[in-house]
């Protein structure tokens, strides 16, 4: 595991996946992105952003074949709309996957799922999340800073980070941790849209090594799958988070300074960046049936990208959304989701960052650890900073 992490850092990309970094000079290049994916990893993302609000709220792109929805009242009515689901309705499982042991936890995954299944599940993972108090999250985030951050430049540590408190959580061992974390790594890189064939024999290989984990613990099959899950999701949304996390720290010397006198300080500063840098920009819904949303027919089969930066960036959503605000009253975010789909993670995710930013700066660890910003891995959802060290 090690040694991809260290891949990754070199590379700025997940060295299993072979993907190369579209990197930007973050201070120059002011066109706008071609579409919303482009937009990902754009220096600048959220001028395009306001422009679709305010022109195209929803609109079918005909480049990307799909419709974009970028308002908060387009993203908040497709995530309530029972006929828009997370997978395509002829395709419940993704073709490359079916048959295999990664498919078959794919199809048990509760965010990949909708209706009875979905329904029925649920509740069974919302009470593992609630098991776990902060003092449970901070100790086992600050466990996972300490042992990663002397063995880990700053790109293989935020990727790193999330999963290894997850497992912790989790009560992977000691001697386990490193191999759950790679399976884990392997799982989600072998699932994502694109892999090639050999990350997907990896996230076979991966899936089952960590179904056995899990029914050697007495787990039955869906709550093995979603076991996996825990890990696997923390992945882009955890990495991507405590980067941006790290970015604002540096560049705002007095804020940094105010965050640290408290950890609910520190939480209210990962909040406000997660509504604001939105580290998850956009996810996906499939029409099961011809729907009607906010006026416009959407088709059967049809996608409908959801760009939750956007909406997170909406004024009749937040007040002054664009300005960065550690007091925001009533600050809201899309980032996690809404509806049947909301994550029951998002507090989990939010200490797991604040503490780790917290250990990073008590411990003298942070300033120049993270390097300047070159750009953003190439990921159509995920908005992950990469760092020059």
């Amino acid at each position: 595991m090690l040694a991809k992490l260290l891949a990754l850092d070199k590379e700025g990309a997940a060295g299993d996946t072979g993907a190369m970094l579209f990197s930007h000079d973050v201070s120059r290049d002011g066109a706008f992105p071609r579409d919303a994916v482009e937009a990902v990893t754009h220096p600048e993302p959220f001028p395009f952003y306001r422009s679709l609000r305010e022109e195209r709220p929803l609109f079918f792109d005909t480049r990307l074949g799909l419709w974009v929805a970028s308002s908060h009242a387009a993203v908040s009515a497709a995530l309530a709309h029972p006929a828009l689901r997370v997978r395509p309705p002829d395709e419940p499982v993704p073709p490359a996957l079916q048959g295999r042991a990664a498919g078959e936890v794919f199809a048990q995954l509760l965010r990949m799922t909708d209706g009875a299944f979905h329904a029925d599940h649920k509740p069974d993972v919302e009470r593992v999340a609630r098991r776990w108090t902060l003092t449970d999250v901070a100790r086992a985030a600050e466990d996972a800073a300490r042992d990663l951050r002397p063995r880990l430049p700053a790109n293989a540590f935020i990727a790193a980070l999330p999963v290894q408190a997850m497992a912790r959580l989790l009560g992977v061992p000691a001697g386990e941790r490193e191999a759950t974390c790679r399976w884990a790594a392997q799982f989600a890189q072998g699932i994502a849209p694109g892999a090639d064939a050999q990350a997907v024999a990896l996230a076979d290989a991966a899936a089952a090594a960590l179904m056995d984990q899990g029914r050697a613990r007495g787990l039955s099959a869906v709550q093995a799958a979603n076991r996996i899950a825990f890990m696997q999701q923390a992945f882009d949304a955890g990495s991507g988070l405590l980067g941006h996390v790290a970015l604002q720290l540096a560049q705002d010397p007095r804020q940094a300074s105010a965050a640290d006198a408290s950890r609910e300080a520190m939480r209210a500063l990962v909040r406000e960046v997660e509504r604001w840098a939105s580290p998850i920009q956009n996810t996906r819904r499939f029409a099961a049936e011809p729907l009607t949303l906010l006026g416009q027919p959407i088709e059967a089969g049809q996608a409908v990208l959801l760009v939750l930066a956007s909406a997170n960036r909406d004024e009749t959503f937040n007040t002054q959304p664009d300005r960065f605000d550690v007091h925001r009253e009533s600050g809201r975010s899309m980032g996690f989701g809404a509806g049947p789909h909301a994550c029951p993670g998002a507090a989990i995710a939010i200490e797991i960052v604040a503490s780790c930013a917290d250990w990073l700066r008590a411990a003298g660890q942070f300033d120049h650890y993270f390097g300047r910003c070159t750009g953003f891995r190439p990921l159509p959802n995920a908005r992950i900073p990469v760092f020059s060290h």
